[in-house]
């Protein structure tokens, strides 16, 4: 039966092969752009120190903001072409923040004029929800140093306005901030709806409850799991050669429980049914969670570039095949008959699958590792595949 074994990695073998090809053609090298929205990374800036007065009067500070995930634009309340639009398209986050605990944040850059009164006056008439969307005013010269040092965004008075106000008087970033905890994390371009996209992608994932955010790590530890359970798994089945399958698959007459009983009298046997039943159950676990996890998160987006993004494109589409195709349907069929006492047939089946299922756990871990922590100089190459 050891050719159902080198059968079993040969369907790896090929579906890892099918999967670059795949890869390769669907993902053409271009140079690369800076995303209209993306993670700073290593640039993130720590706000520190803050002060302003929100339009209902209640004085915001970062000890406010500490444990809040929000979106912050820059607006004035006179302000005659970007602050309308912009605070508009703040508008339309709000609706799509409603189940979540994303906080929206509009700081003037006019504080002079935009006092708390101007503030709820402009927020009446975008419907802003006073718990969800603040408007925040302070010392003009204290926001725009935190705009141009700490958000690396610019904001200043315009030098030479138009004489009949057809410009703005105060020239500021349309860009949106996001922000985690007091630290700068991202800068989005409002005029490009797919960095609005990955804006809300990400403080979704960044706003969700704790237990939330360490799935990915959970999951990731229940596939090495997995991965050491069968091999422990086949470890015991093959130190244990002795295995009586065709004595316990006859005479017809012998009951499945009779031949359950026969084969867990051999402790290696035992190990072998605990160690495999485990990982049945560690994968159906993952399974759960991970489920769970993007129903939440959605799907996280991978950030490496060149062969690298290939590399992981091809790992992930032979995975998922694999789990998909293989694994699911072959271990149904392999419990189906260890159940019914079929052993003969189950150990043929087992051994198809083990090979399937072993890649499936192992890569299961290396996506991970490459999704969440894949260094940044490999982020970082000069070389980008795109669909």
């Amino acid at each position: 039966m050891e050719s159902f074994y080198l059968r079993g990695w040969s369907i790896v073998l090929f579906t890892v092969a099918v999967s670059g090809m795949v890869a390769l053609v669907s993902f053409r090298p271009t140079n690369f752009e800076a995303p209209a929205g993306q993670d700073l990374g290593e640039a993130a800036q720590r706000l520190g120190s803050i002060r302003f007065v929100e339009r209902s009067g209640i004085e915001v500070t970062e000890a406010t903001l500490a444990d809040r995930v929000w979106i912050g634009s820059f607006i004035f309340t006179r302000c005659p072409l970007s602050c309308p639009r912009i605070t508009s398209i703040k508008k339309s986050l709000q609706s799509r923040f409603q189940d979540s605990d994303v906080l929206l944040v509009s700081i003037t850059v006019d504080p002079d004029h935009d006092t708390p009164e101007v503030l709820a006056d402009y927020a009446k008439g975008f419907d802003a929800d006073p718990d969800r969307w603040w408007f925040l005013t302070g010392d003009r010269d204290a926001t725009f140093e935190l705009i141009n040092k700490k958000f690396l965004l610019a904001a200043k008075p315009n030098p030479s306005p138009h004489p009949e106000g057809l410009d703005e008087a105060i020239l500021h970033s349309d860009r949106l901030a996001l922000v985690d905890r007091g630290v700068v994390v991202g800068i989005f371009d409002s005029n490009d709806a797919t960095a609005l996209e990955e804006l809300v992608k990400q403080a979704r994932r960044r706003a969700m409850p704790n237990w939330l955010k360490v799935l990915p790590t959970v999951n990731a530890s229940l596939n090495g799991l997995c991965a050491v359970l069968l091999l422990t798994g086949w470890s015991l089945a093959r130190r244990y050669r002795g295995m009586p399958y065709e004595r316990l698959a006859s005479p017809p007459a012998r009951g499945v429980a009779a031949r359950f009983a026969d084969l867990l009298r051999q402790p290696t046997a035992r190990g072998h049914v605990i160690a495999m039943s485990l990982a049945v159950l560690v994968s159906a676990c993952f399974l759960t969670l991970y489920l769970t996890y993007h129903y939440h998160a959605g799907s996280v987006a991978f950030r490496g570039r060149g062969m690298t993004r290939w590399f992981y494109f091809t790992v992930l589409l032979s995975h998922s095949l694999l789990a998909a195709l293989g694994v699911a349907p072959l271990v149904a069929v392999a419990l189906f008959r260890a159940i019914r006492g079929d052993f003969v047939r189950h150990a043929r089946v087992a051994q198809l699958v083990l090979p399937i299922w072993l890649y499936v756990s192992i890569t299961g871990v290396l996506i991970y590792l490459m999704l969440y922590h894949l260094p940044a100089f490999l982020l970082s190459a000069p070389i980008v595949t795109s669909a």
